[in-house]
């Protein structure tokens, strides 16, 4: 999960595990600009480079410190738990669910 070369180094990264999503259609709903239902009943994450095996990713500077944050509310009211919002320079959730061991 790294930036390409050249670019603006992100201070976060989302992390969408698409394989468990349930379609539970609340990412959409909270974070319409963000999140995608597909055709398949699962939602897409917008911009988001595939990873192999329904793992996406995307780096931002979006401001989820904010709690109003629209991208980290989705995360957080992901019934399956499969969005995750990491702070890269310290690896702290910053929201969605929590490290899987």
């Amino acid at each position: 999960m790294e930036e390409k070369p050249g670019e603006k180094k992100s201070k976060y990264i989302v992390e969408y595990d698409r394989t468990n999503c349930i379609g539970a259609d609340m990412c959409t709903f909270v974070d319409p600009e963000n999140f995608k239902m597909n055709g398949d009943g699962k939602a897409d994450l917008v911009k988001g480079e595939d990873k192999g095996n329904g793992q996406f990713v995307r780096f931002t500077n979006e401001n989820m410190e904010d709690m109003g944050n629209s991208l980290r509310r989705a995360a957080d009211s992901c019934p399956a738990a499969v969005i995750r919002i990491t702070e890269i320079a310290t690896g702290r959730r910053v929201a969605g669910a929590p490290e899987r061991k």
